[in-house]
């Protein structure tokens, strides 16, 4: 890249930084004026987990050390049968594939991680152990653990970048890969400088960068970010118990700055052109009203994955797999069944 090109994008990412963390000062002292007027007294954060955590219809719950970092997951389903492997996104758990589990446990060998950083994983501090080439390692040793050759990767958000990168280095390693609301790391950096639209979606990569101000925006209100990112009027998937278990996990003290140094480890200004590797089954499935990435995107996918095949959900927004899991599973099954995965 052009050293123009890069002082430009230098100078458009930290003013854009400064000027989204500005605003989300103005909201944090906005809330702490009212808070001075209107008694809200924030709830005591339960001890206890929810008891749908703890449901055994979802599974068994487990912990195994890969990548010298011990994970927690959820193992549904026969052990003989192929290994289906779900990675979540941001701020989730494993708790964001119920829906999934109880879909496909039957047939496949469920495995709902945590991934590093997250609900009852472990969290290592600093930056550098959430650079991506960790949480692709992290990946490929636990399917090797796990003692497997090859699993089928399904993924939403950051689970999805992390799965692109997978299917880069490893292609050998996946039967097929399913992207929901996600997307490769360069078709993002492609489309935010080439996409007005994708570039205002993302504000909240930018204002996500800067330490301690994200996390005290994220934990405003008793966490309302859940009640008011998730929970969809008109639709029950995603109910009040359910923001309850994100809750849980994330009113604990300091349980944000891990997730967001995913976004802070692994910002970049350009990346080089890439070469893919081999043929793997891959479906990316976007949703019609995603407030974070723009619909454009799946052409960009197309073009990266010539073997992609694209889905856009309607009538859905980000959370895909939560609030509309029917259509979800049926794009998931529909995928597995064309290549008799």
């Amino acid at each position: 890249m052009e050293l123009s090109t890069h002082l430009y994008r230098f100078t458009v990412v930290n003013v854009l930084t400064v000027f989204y963390n500005l605003l989300v000062l103005l909201l944090i002292g906005l809330n702490s004026v009212k808070s001075l007027f209107v008694n809200s007294s924030t709830p005591k954060r339960k001890l206890e987990p929810p008891a749908c955590l703890t449901d055994p219809k979802y599974g068994v719950h487990k912990y195994i050390k890969v990548n010298n970092v011990k994970l927690h997951y959820v193992e549904s389903g026969d052990p003989t049968k192929p290994l289906m492997l779900f990675l979540h996104g941001f701020p989730e758990f494993w708790y964001s594939w119920r829906y999934q589990i109880l879909e496909f446990q039957k047939d496949y060998w469920c495995i709902a991680v945590d991934m590093r950083g997250y609900g009852d994983s472990e969290k290592p501090d600093g930056l550098a152990p959430y650079h991506l080439k960790e949480l692709v390692e992290d990946v490929r040793d636990l399917i090797r653990q796990l003692g497997r050759e090859k699993c089928i990767l399904v993924s939403h958000d950051w689970g999805g970048l992390i799965a692109c990168k997978f299917r880069d280095i490893y292609p050998d390693v996946l039967s097929g890969i399913v992207l929901l609301a996600s997307l490769s790391q360069e078709a993002w950096l492609h489309a935010v400088w080439n996409n007005p639209e994708q570039k205002k979606k993302s504000w909240y990569v930018f204002a996500l960068r800067w330490p301690c101000i994200a996390e005290r925006f994220l934990q405003m209100d008793n966490l309302a970010v859940f009640d008011k990112g998730m929970m969809v009027p008109g639709k029950d998937t995603i109910t009040a118990q359910d923001i309850e278990c994100y809750k849980y996990w994330f009113g604990k003290q300091f349980a944000f700055t891990p997730p967001l140094n995913y976004y802070r480890a692994n910002f970049s200004y350009c990346l080089p052109e890439k070469q893919v590797k081999g043929k793997v089954p891959m479906l990316v499935a976007l949703a019609a009203n995603d407030l974070f990435i723009d619909t454009s995107v799946l052409d960009l996918m197309k073009k990266e994955y010539d073997d992609a095949e694209t889905v856009l959900i309607e009538n859905c927004s980000h959370f895909i797999q939560q609030e509309e899991p029917e259509k979800a599973n049926k794009a998931i099954r529909e995928f597995l069944a064309k290549h008799k995965i």
